[in-house]
């Protein structure tokens, strides 16, 4: 009797538990994981959401979704107080059990009272053994559905791989930065996909401004990612002040290449300490010299002002500026800059534009944008298709050869020229007396 409860206590309980559970902790994961990403987008959406009347249903889908949550938690609890009452029940029925054999023996002289309460005892005692291990077979089935999730992410192909015995840069400051044929995948892209980049050249010599332009997906943003070493060339050279890249520590390589992104994270704290951000250790004065040197000098008497939540309370085009001095005050040999105008309105990003280049005059820098204004600025312009370089040369050069960077100019020239209502751009470009640079 004592053999058979603790063969179902402690094999076929756990095993229905856990078949109970296993849909519902799947289903819990996702409801959590819902309810967090809906809360999230409340709370960051909140303005826009108000604007256009959509709170209320956002707030219902918060709901739904928290309803949701409470009924895969119920199941998962109704899991859990499954296995703990059937091992109650196994161990009761075993207790029951013996004393329904054990009473017959007793009045028979087969066993006397003494034993008979040792017999009822011993499947109490007998059964801690077993009572926890429907529970530990529910945490158990859990813990691997979370190691699952982490192991999902941890198995995914590294997109760089460090050297063992990494090389040091030479100890010059001012490097040339060069690729040579460089060709790469990003590293979630499946293998029929083609490359991101392909036979890509590029010289960045001390004080020199290139420009990379070129249509969505033309493969501007894998460009940066390969200079700064968040993905490696599956073939093609990289060489730093003539060192390969790849025989260099990540960490190095992003000490001299800095990365002034469209989406730079914007800290909810002062100006001040999102500046000190590049460099922790600098003074006020170093702080508004960046402010006015990336035009935001209006600010540079406000290093205390609260910015905001991902700077809520500066415009678009101060977000960007904010970011730019962040970058100029790390001081990079070599800066990137990827869309620094992306989401702006014309007039603002034009007006970044200018002070983007006012502030690197004179840096190396490699500008990747997809708005034309200001180009003639920069020493060489490459034009990117698919990957691969299609023209290059400066901005005068380019005009003359009428070739793709020629068309995108005369493109964006005419999305940017007013004209009245219903009348097409290219009609305006075409009338007597319009202006066309």
């Amino acid at each position: 009797m004592l053999l058979v409860a603790l063969l179902v206590a402690g094999l076929a309980v756990p095993a229905v538990t856990a078949w109970a559970d296993r849909r519902a902790a799947a289903a819990l994961a996702g409801a959590r994981a819902q309810v967090a990403t809906e809360v999230v987008t409340l709370l960051r959406a909140q303005p826009d959401l108000v604007a256009f009347g959509a709170a209320d249903a956002q707030i219902r889908r918060v709901e739904e979704h928290d309803a949701e949550l409470g009924r895969a938690a119920r199941r998962t609890a109704t899991a859990a107080g499954l296995a703990a009452g059937l091992a109650a029940l196994c161990s009761g029925l075993a207790v029951w059990g013996a004393l329904a054999l054990g009473v017959p023996a007793v009045r028979l002289g087969a066993l006397d009272g003494v034993a008979l309460a040792v017999v009822v005892l011993v499947p109490l005692a007998a059964f801690e053994a077993v009572a926890l291990l429907p529970t530990a077979l529910l945490a158990l089935s859990r813990t691997r559905s979370s190691g699952d999730r982490v192991l999902a992410v941890v198995d995914r192909p590294v997109p760089v791989r460090e050297p063992d015995a990494p090389e040091t840069l030479p100890p010059d400051g001012r490097w040339p930065v060069r690729l040579r044929g460089a060709t790469a995948h990003w590293p979630d892209a499946g293998p029929d996909t083609p490359a991101a980049v392909t036979g890509v050249d590029l010289d960045l010599a001390p004080g020199r401004r290139v420009a990379v332009v070129g249509a969505s997906g033309a493969g501007k943003t894998t460009l940066a990612a390969v200079l700064l070493r968040f993905v490696d060339l599956e073939a093609g050279r990289y060489t730093i002040g003539g060192v390969d890249a790849r025989t260099v520590a990540g960490d190095d390589v992003r000490r001299v290449v800095g990365l002034c992104a469209q989406d730079a994270h914007i800290f909810d704290s002062s100006l001040r300490e999102n500046l000190r951000l590049a460099r922790p250790g600098c003074d006020d004065e170093a702080l508004r010299a960046a402010l006015r040197r990336a035009r935001l000098g209006d600010w540079a008497d406000r290093l205390d002002a609260d910015v905001g939540e991902r700077g809520a309370r500066m415009s678009a085009g101060e977000r960007q500026r904010l970011a730019l001095a962040r970058a100029l005050l790390a001081d990079f040999p070599l800066l990137v800059l990827d869309e620094p105008t992306a989401n702006l309105d014309p007039p603002t990003a034009d007006a970044v534009t200018r002070d983007v280049l006012d502030a690197t005059e004179g840096r190396t820098t490699l500008l990747i944008t997809h708005r034309l204004t200001g180009l003639h600025r920069v020493d060489e312009i490459i034009v990117l298709h698919e990957g691969r370089v299609v023209e290059r040369g400066t901005h005068a050069e380019l005009l003359r050869a009428g070739g793709p960077y020629a068309a995108l100019h005369a493109a964006a020239t005419a999305r940017d020229i007013p004209h009245g209502p219903g009348e097409d751009a290219a009609v305006h470009l075409a009338r007597p007396g319009t202006a066309h640079t």
